[in-house]
């Protein structure tokens, strides 16, 4: 494999490994009869480049919450033998509060910490619904604050071993089966983007196919009212060279 993959840049041939990703995420989903949809970046590049976004080096997937939870039951054991889920033991840096599936080989970067990492991952984010648009209550904000604690690296020392104890009560499970549907839905309350945007639940469902990297993936009914929450009005115009920043600095072939 990579051998044929050093016929592009590391970037493009990360770009095709996670394609093949997304691809396996679709699969299980249309067996398993899970909805899903492309997301975020990876929906922005399906408007505006057919494709992913050139600089971009992650995808991402979006489902809701009781959709996600089955997903994540099944996943392990449905996906090819290559790509991983993501662990306290098994990551590319370090575990998330979502789900994460990887490819570990091939590609080595540095994180924004000057970090050395290795391989690449897609990202399937939960969503939850949400009480009011662009308001969040005081219960959603203690549930936020606790359930968002990250997953500790290691497990030595008491607060550690506390913030492990918390991740694992999945609080945000027990708060889901609380909540009622409405209109808006936003990011889990786990994750660091809860309440980043709110987005209109028919303007995401009944959902649609779209084009990405020459393949029809699932996206949201409205595309075009789902990137303007969350990247305005004018997201169909690239931005300023400054700002055509990876997530994965100096990304090459591993060497072997």
């Amino acid at each position: 494999m990579i051998e044929e993959m050093e016929k592009v840049s590391p970037l493009r041939a990360a770009q095709i490994t996670m394609t093949e990703m997304l691809l396996a995420v679709d699969q299980i989903c249309r067996e398993e009869e899970i909805p899903y949809w492309i997301t975020d970046g990876t929906l922005l590049g399906s408007e505006r480049h057919k494709g992913f976004i050139p600089w971009d080096d992650d995808a991402d997937i979006g489902m809701l919450r009781k959709d996600y939870n089955r997903f994540r039951k099944i996943v392990g054991e449905k996906l090819p033998q290559k790509f991983k889920v993501e662990t306290e033991t098994i990551h590319t840096h370090g575990k998330h509060n979502w789900l994460k599936i990887l490819f570990l080989d091939d590609y080595e970067w540095v994180d924004w910490h000057g970090i050395n990492r290795k391989g690449i991952s897609i990202d399937v984010f939960p969503y939850d619904y949400a009480s009011a648009k662009n308001q969040k209550s005081l219960v959603e904000k203690l549930v936020h604050r606790v359930a968002s604690i990250e997953y500790p690296p290691n497990t030595l020392g008491l607060k550690n071993k506390i913030r492990k104890v918390i991740n694992k009560t999945k609080l945000q499970d027990i708060y889901s089966k609380l909540k009622k549907p409405s209109d808006y839905i936003t990011y889990g309350i786990e994750t660091a983007y809860y309440g980043f945007a709110y987005y209109r639940v028919d303007d995401i469902f009944p959902l649609k196919e779209g084009i990405f990297e020459g393949i029809r993936f699932k996206i949201p009914q409205h595309p075009n009212h789902y990137l303007t929450t969350l990247y305005g009005d004018d997201y169909m115009k690239l931005p300023e060279e400054s700002k055509r920043v990876s997530h994965m600095a100096e990304l090459t072939f591993s060497k072997k």
